[in-house]
């Protein structure tokens, strides 16, 4: 039996082209070449681009579909319909090459390009999904129709909307958006660009004093803006709502931690592929909702779980320190250490994830790219479950000091792995119930906040006051 080699390989794979860009480095224009290839459905799952110097690959696969199409091209052929994935590749005389040469070192140099500063590694990557992007135009084109589509239908069904677009059209809207986004994430751009519209806080007086900054927010937030807020307060009560719906037993039997999972933040996904819009961290904390890094069902490794390796339900960097999550499906019972279920022994799962990452002394994203966790990273470790009977005797042989001040939790402190936390889905649920409804009051004008205070402690301290002046 014989093979035709060149047309099984030019099935496979055939060239799209080439471009090169000049980047100003350290007062010098250093070129950068990229070529593209278009590779069979068949022998690649995604869009990818990797960098090589001296004329070999010098870098891991980068996954460059988000932004550019989650799913291949396609193109009609000789023998039909082909469709395909990109594979770029980006060489420049400007790379250095590790000794071993299986690594470019100075790729995470930082500069100045197109009006924003980040590593020369993601602004060679963005310049290359544009390229793509120039390259499927046809594709191109037709998804921006489709978006510019979406945004008409969604002011068409909310005329607030509109005041989004500034004094853009909906086109221009549109070309400053991510090519793949989706409806919904049209509507929230809208939504947050309307309050921009409103009012810029980043022109605020930085010496602004208290009352100042608390008169600005009682006159200068127009009405609309405050209507805007309360549909967001109305959206996260929905979210409660369903949260304590998956909390309780359902006709069809309790909730899966999958789904409880999904509801706080999609699974196998990280922050670099959704963005805040996507996901409900806020439910465990509002600050977690602009964390540097989230990375959900994943491994340390920047990979989906395989065989024999843990996966983080919840990774959230955060400044200099580092949230491990750990969930448990509702209602679930049968905790023990000496359980020959790993999922029965929550605590000792946090401590060998947090071990490993303290080891590797690094995690890596979904594009590849590697975020170091120094030594001195606090690192805080978060189960989430069902309080219960066998809940509590657990953590008691585990030595854990627990508490039931604003809900069941419990914790304990450790040398290295420093601060592990047992939190109950109902105090979890209660807190966040609580914060919003801060936000309901203020809307209701039932908030307490511009109210003088009254009490022994005001009383002492306008006295003080009078014998100054």
């Amino acid at each position: 039996m014989s093979h035709n080699l060149y047309n099984y390989f030019r099935k496979s794979l055939s060239i799209a082209g080439s471009k090169f860009e000049n980047l100003e480095i350290g007062h010098v224009d250093r070129q950068f070449d990229f070529s593209y290839f278009k590779i069979s459905e068949a022998q690649a799952k995604k869009h990818r681009l990797y960098f090589y110097a001296n004329n070999r690959a010098a870098s891991d696969l980068e996954n460059i579909s988000s932004g550019v199409n989650n799913k291949p091209f396609s193109e009609m052929g000789e023998d039909g319909t082909r469709r395909y994935f990109y594979l770029v590749a980006v060489s420049s005389d400007f790379f250095i090459s590790s000794q071993s040469r299986d690594r470019i070192t100075n790729l995470n140099t930082k500069i100045e390009y197109a009006g924003k500063r980040k590593p020369i590694k993601d602004h060679l990557i963005s310049l290359a999904k544009q390229h793509i992007l120039e390259i499927e135009s046809v594709y191109t084109t037709e998804q921006r129709t489709r978006m510019v589509a979406e945004v008409e239908h969604l002011i068409a069904i909310d005329p607030l909307l509109r005041r989004g677009l500034g004094n853009m059209s909906a086109v221009d809207f549109v070309q400053k958006r991510s090519i793949t986004e989706t409806r919904e994430q049209l509507a929230q751009d809208l939504f947050v660009e309307r309050f921009r519209q409103k009012f810029d806080f980043t022109k605020l007086d930085h010496n602004a004093t208290v009352n100042e900054l608390v008169e600005l927010v009682k006159t200068k937030i127009p009405e609309d803006a405050k209507e805007a807020l309360a549909v967001y307060v109305a959206y996260r009560n929905h979210v409660i709502r369903i949260f304590r719906e998956l909390l309780n037993k359902q006709e069809d039997g309790l909730a899966t931690e999958d789904k409880v999972h999904q509801l706080i933040y999609p699974r196998y996904k990280d922050s670099e592929e959704i963005d805040y819009s996507s996901h409900n961290l806020w439910l465990l904390d509002d600050d977690l909702a602009y964390a540097r890094y989230i990375s959900s069902d994943r491994t340390p490794d920047g990979s989906h779980r395989a065989k024999g390796q843990y996966a983080h339900d919840l990774l959230i960097n955060n400044e200099d320190e580092l949230m491990v999550v750990e969930m448990k499906r509702p209602q679930k019972t049968g905790y023990s250490a000496d359980s020959d279920s790993v999922t029965n022994d929550p605590v000792d799962q946090l401590k060998k994830q947090i071990s490993d990452i303290r080891k590797k002394g690094k995690i890596k994203t979904s594009s590849g790219r590697e975020i170091t966790i120094p030594p001195d990273t606090m690192v805080r470790g978060y189960v989430l479950a069902d309080w219960n009977d066998s809940l509590q005797s657990y953590l008691e042989m585990e030595d854990f000091m627990i508490t039931n001040y604003g809900g069941q939790m419990a914790y304990r402190y450790y040398k290295t792995l420093n601060l592990i936390e047992v939190v109950a889905f109902d105090r979890l649920v209660d807190r966040a119930s609580n914060r919003n409804e801060a936000f309901v009051q203020m809307l209701e004008g039932r908030s307490t906040f511009d109210r003088k205070p009254k009490g022994t402690l005001f009383n002492i301290s306008e006295a003080t006051n009078k014998r100054q002046r």
